[in-house]
């Protein structure tokens, strides 16, 4: 007994020694490599810190702009982490770039500069005022939007050219073109080796292997029109012709750029990519904390375990062209990329990127939790890239806000996962044949489960279909042979096509309790001949459509669900699925065998919501379905209604009128939590119409706080 109460006190002082031993060390923009690392003599640069870090010491960086990539090769403990924060209160940019100064005329509203951009080819990116810049290219990106392709038809082809009208007259030799085929599932980017003004010639490529097989000219596939797809060139110097493009001459180190406005750039406004990270993980038990990354991924390697990145926000993390010699329809690139165990993302915004948002690498990572992140504007090349897009075991994704996808809003392919809470919306908006949810299986049962979440608002291109044909875009889409999943308590609303989708092998999936609200029909399945079995579809509820019943082998086991055209719900308009009293899906579900559901009344509601239980929502504020009634005030505040949402210069805000107004008032957020206007509420309105004249297009965050303490947040979309 003695012995081991010596054990307990040695731990003891060891755990306090090291406790005692951490330190604060300080890096700031004027600080000095030969200084202390005090708060008064701080360091100035990252690597200095690092080695002179322990685990359990804090790295405080204080407010500025930092060039240098923060890389971190050291190790925290379980109870140590290493931290890296930004001091309290100021605002730290890490950034991938360089500023580009000593513009010269080149000709017209053409400048020049001189720079050496050792960064692989295909991440050269270059931004003016933090904005990103187009490479030169044909057709021109009129609208200055990035989710118009701005593409020219293509007529005709094969595996090493395309038919194109009225190319412009110039030698594209060395160039690229980029090519969305008129299946609309993926895109793909090669080298032009000749071309006239009416064919390009390029690198070949295997039509007769994926995905070239149904995404190349000689292929119609759903597509109105003669048209075989549609293309872009581009990355040659003869091409920039148009405001926002750049060409960079690697020959000469010469970089070429035309600005909006035509004028000169001034000093300190352009910026190039310099490097393709911003931040490199390779240790364990390392934490990022409020820090902003712009222009660079972050990168957790493989078997660096257990790292956190915390309320930090990367914007334009992974920024670039396709490789020139994919052959997967998908790319390793993201604004994070997990290749770690344990890795936790929490409380981070993550905006633009051409690729992925986050992806969490199957291969390497397992066990990570992607909970509370805001997410927008993730895949503008139009590839297999998603927002969030995960093949890792036993990973969570929690309660996040998706907005603005080229293809699928959220992908995870891995085993033993859970994805709950989450609020996707805008997916497809490149790409057809995809989901807000996607997934594709293989023969192994997944034990996946996909519940309270709030799939919606997904359309997929006039160009990916014809106009008497849905656009695929699905609302959960379990592609090939997926197997073992649980789907329940969903919110599926204004999708073009299937609310769930499901293809070929498909088995033992369960779909219980979710709700479809204009969908374009309620479920289809494509079986190829492929047997489905032990598939469940139970207690739910569409106004469209009808369920795939099947026969023999493909027969699913349809039960209490309910299809019709008049709602039951208080106001789906407007998002709001709760059960009315006495509608016809209230009491109407029966209770499943092994699936726990707490219910009120005689027997469960179908559908997503229970009538007395809790209005969860779903998001970045999510409001967790405890089963139980809310409180008065719970209750209330959920009935709070925005809209139209998306919207353009108005926001209409109805706030019940028992809820207490004086000295409250409205907040809106920027994407990247700037607060940018506030508006206090009369006391005895119950209606405000928000002015949005003056704010850009781009997603929202209102926020209402009321004099008891109880705060109310939506994310809305400026058009």
């Amino acid at each position: 007994m003695y012995k081991l109460e010596q054990l307990y006190l040695f731990s003891f002082i060891l755990i306090f020694s090291s406790f005692l031993n951490a330190q604060n060390i300080y890096v700031a923009t004027n600080g000095d490599d030969t200084n202390d690392g005090s708060l008064n003599n701080p360091y100035k640069t990252f690597s200095k810190a690092i080695s002179v870090m322990n685990a359990g010491d804090v790295c405080i960086i204080k407010g500025g702009t930092y060039e240098e990539e923060l890389s971190i090769n050291k190790n925290g403990t379980s109870d140590n982490y290493l931290t890296f924060k930004a001091a309290q209160g100021e605002r730290v940019n890490i950034k991938a770039t360089r500023v580009l100064n000593g513009w010269q005329p080149h000709s017209g509203n053409i400048f020049k500069a001189a720079v050496n951009m050792t960064i692989e080819s295909r991440f050269r990116s270059v931004y003016h005022n933090n904005e990103y810049m187009d490479i030169a290219r044909w057709p021109n990106n009129t609208d200055n939007n990035r989710w118009t392709v701005d593409c020219t038809p293509v007529n005709g082809g094969d595996g090493s050219h395309f038919l194109v009208s009225n190319i412009p007259d110039i030698d594209w030799t060395g160039g690229l073109v980029y090519y969305l085929g008129a299946h609309s599932g993926t895109s793909w980017t090669r080298t032009i080796t000749s071309n006239s003004t009416n064919r390009v010639n390029f690198t070949a490529v295997n039509i007769n292997k994926w995905p070239f097989t149904p995404h190349n000219p000689t292929v119609w596939r759903n597509n109105p029109g003669n048209n075989r797809g549609q293309l872009y060139l581009f990355n040659k110097l003869e091409a920039l012709d148009y405001a926002r493009e750049w060409y960079y001459d690697s020959t000469s180190n010469m970089l070429y750029f035309q600005t909006a406005n035509g004028k000169i750039p001034a000093d300190g406004t352009v910026e190039y990519a310099a490097s393709k990270f911003a931040a490199q993980l390779r240790g364990d038990y390392i934490k990022l904390e409020g820090i902003n990354f712009f222009g660079g991924s972050i990168k957790i390697h493989n078997n660096a375990d257990n790292n956190q990145i915390i309320n930090c926000k990367i914007t334009h993390g992974s920024e670039g062209h396709d490789s020139l010699t994919n052959t997967s329809a998908q790319v390793g690139e993201a604004a994070i990329e997990v290749l770690g165990d344990n890795t936790l993302i929490k409380d981070c915004t993550i905006n633009h990127s051409s690729v992925s948002g986050v992806i969490i690498a199957g291969w390497a990572a397992a066990n990570c939790t992607i909970e509370g992140n805001l997410i927008s504007n993730i895949d503008y090349i139009g590839i297999h890239a998603s927002p969030l897009r995960s093949s890792g075991n036993n990973v969570k994704i929690l309660k996040n806000t998706i907005i603005n996808a080229g293809r699928d809003g959220m992908y995870v392919a891995g085993s033993d996962c859970e994805i709950a809470y989450n609020d996707v919306s805008g997916s497809q908006q490149i790409n057809s044949d995809s989901g807000v949810f996607y997934t594709v299986g293989n023969a192994n049962l997944k034990n996946n489960n996909i519940h309270h979440n709030w799939f919606h608002d997904a359309s997929a291109p006039s160009y990916s279909h014809n106009p008497n044909d849905p656009g695929k875009a699905a609302g959960i889409y379990l592609d090939n042979n997926s197997k073992g999943y649980t789907v329940h308590h969903n919110v599926v609303w204004n999708v073009s096509w299937s609310g769930y989708q499901v293809n070929w092998n498909n088995t033992n999936l369960d779909f219980f309790h979710n709700t479809f609200w204009n969908a374009e029909r309620a479920m289809d399945s494509w079986v190829n001949g492929y047997p489905q079995e032990n598939n469940k579809i139970y207690n739910s509820f569409s106004n469209t459509g009808d369920w795939f019943t099947g026969n023999g082998p493909h027969e699913f086991d349809i039960q209490d669900n309910l299809i019709t055209a008049t709602s039951p719900f208080e106001d789906p308009e407007n998002n709001n699925f709760m059960p009315k009293p006495g509608s016809a899906v209230v009491d109407q579900a029966q209770i499943i065998s092994g699936f726990p559901k707490p219910y009120k009344g005689s027997a469960p509601d179908i559908g997503a919501y229970e009538l007395g239980g809790t209005s969860w929502t779903a998001g970045i504020n999510a409001i967790e379905d405890t089963g139980e009634a809310l409180s008065i005030n719970e209750a209330e505040l959920s009935k709070i209604k925005l809209y139209p949402n998306p919207t353009n210069d108005i926001l209409n805000i109805v706030i019940p009128f028992n809820l207490d107004k004086k000295d409250t008032f409205i907040t809106v957020y920027s994407f990247l939590g700037r607060p940018v206007t506030t508006v206090s509420l009369d006391e005895n309105s119950s209606h405000i119409k928000l002015q949005l004249h003056d704010l850009a297009s781009g997603p929202y965050i209102a926020k209402m706080t009321f004099s008891n303490g109880e705060v109310f947040t939506s994310k809305f979309i400026k058009k």
